[in-house]
């Protein structure tokens, strides 16, 4: 009978603990699918179109009023989540939509890369990542004051502090190409880099510096002589130290080298110079349009227009123009608009023409070189360990594995996985 009844309760509570994973499933999805679309919304809202607007004339024109009262029904949709949640999961989502775009590149972004197990998406990640704090200073000071200028061309009617908003646009626009057109022929100093980061662990590993816990962490010349089967407890724990630290110094060398050939022969570097190339486009559509935008502000005589342009038609404007197509909506008519006009095609021909010629070509030999480079160092690195190891603990780098294993290192597993791989 008590076996029947724990049966029955066993019975009764499995589905409880199964809904949870469901429930918890759909929550995170509710989520991220929640704060995917406030940001899609707050982006194209700020610098593409009206959305809202758009989409209310299109489904229900006489409901264009909501978005007059917006403000107040979204008070009154938080007042209700308010009533029916709590305080702590408001917080969470609250702070998960917030800095959703910081989640998604530092974490959801890795993370899925990680999982693809494609080391080729990993290097290039490591490099993307690495450029960005090589040039963090730089990059910030030019995006505040292109986000600055650009949000006084739309909220201001000021004609003076508009013509300056373009200039400084515009100048920001221009170092910008002069900026990577230098990048193209300037090292990376990714190989420096490297070089500069196993240059360091060598050193490390090859004399072990001892921590004030732990006064001597690797043996002197007198006990190395001793055999491991004579050693103390406390001399083997050194040797093990000692060796497994150079060991894994080598299998890291000669395994980051083949991962980086690996990368080289995969030619992802040229992919990856192919999306610098259509972010910049994309850069200079929207740039150009922002431009646009702000001379008709000043003055929409600039400008020949079919009806009232909207923010998104100057960014088709520009769109077409840097392709070399006109549109009916707008036609430029004035000074000024034709200036920029002929501009952007000055642009479009210095990023197509030129531009994807030095990337393809140039900038493709010199990666090629330092990645080389690189690798040759990391050869001659764990060549490096592998005599060092020969010559203090008179072990080669197979003997050294097996003793370890005998020893039940804690490396040894992740030595022997290594081991095989870069073979």
């Amino acid at each position: 009978m008590n076996d029947d009844q724990n049966t029955e309760k066993l019975g009764a509570s499995q589905p409880q603990k199964t809904s949870k994973k469901p429930n918890g499933r759909m929550l995170f999805f509710v989520k991220e699918i929640l704060a995917i679309l406030v940001w899609i919304y707050i982006v194209t809202k700020l610098f593409i179109y009206d959305i809202d607007i758009f989409l209310i004339e299109k489904l229900s024109p006489s409901f264009i009023w909501i978005v007059n009262y917006k403000f107040f029904i979204l008070i009154g949709i938080l007042a209700i989540i308010f009533m029916v949640t709590r305080n702590r999961d408001i917080l969470l989502w609250s702070l998960y939509v917030i800095f959703y775009p910081v989640i998604l590149f530092l974490w959801r972004i890795p993370s899925l890369i990680y999982k693809t197990k494609s080391w080729n998406l990993i290097f290039a990640l490591i490099d993307s990542i690495i450029s960005f704090f090589k040039s963090f200073k730089l990059s910030y000071i030019t995006t505040a004051f292109y986000l600055v200028s650009a949000a006084l061309i739309f909220g201001i009617s000021n004609k003076i502090i508009l013509w300056i908003s373009l200039v400084v646009l515009f100048g920001i626009l221009l170092f910008t190409y002069i900026q990577r057109s230098i990048k193209v022929f300037k090292p990376s100093g990714m190989s420096q880099l490297y070089i500069k980061i196993f240059n360091s662990l060598g050193k490390f590993v090859r004399s072990i510096p001892p921590a004030p816990e732990y006064p001597a962490m690797i043996l002197d010349e007198k006990e190395l002589e001793i055999p491991i089967e004579s050693m103390d407890e406390k001399q083997l724990q050194k040797w093990i130290t000692g060796v497994q630290y150079l060991v894994f110094f080598n299998r890291i060398c000669l395994f980051v080298a083949k991962k980086i050939k690996s990368y080289q022969e995969s030619r992802f570097n040229i992919a990856s110079a192919a999306f610098s190339i259509l972010m910049l486009l994309i850069f200079t559509v929207l740039s150009f349009s922002i431009i646009n935008f702000g001379l008709y502000k000043i003055n929409p005589d600039f400008f020949e227009v079919s009806s009232v342009p909207t923010y998104f038609t100057f960014i088709y404007y520009s769109f077409s123009n840097i392709f070399h197509s006109s549109i009916r909506e707008i036609t430029a008519t004035a000074p000024p608009s034709q200036v920029v006009l002929m501009t952007e095609s000055l642009f479009e021909v210095f990023l197509i023409g030129i531009f994807v010629t030095l990337v393809i070509t140039v900038r493709s030999q010199r990666e090629t070189d330092e990645m080389n480079k690189v690798i040759s160092y990391l050869n001659e690195e764990g060549r490096n360990a592998e005599g060092y190891l020969k010559e203090k603990y008179r072990y080669n780098i197979e003997e050294a594995i097996e003793a370890l294993q005998k020893l039940n290192a804690f490396l040894a597993n992740i030595l022997n996985k290594m081991t095989e791989t870069i073979k």
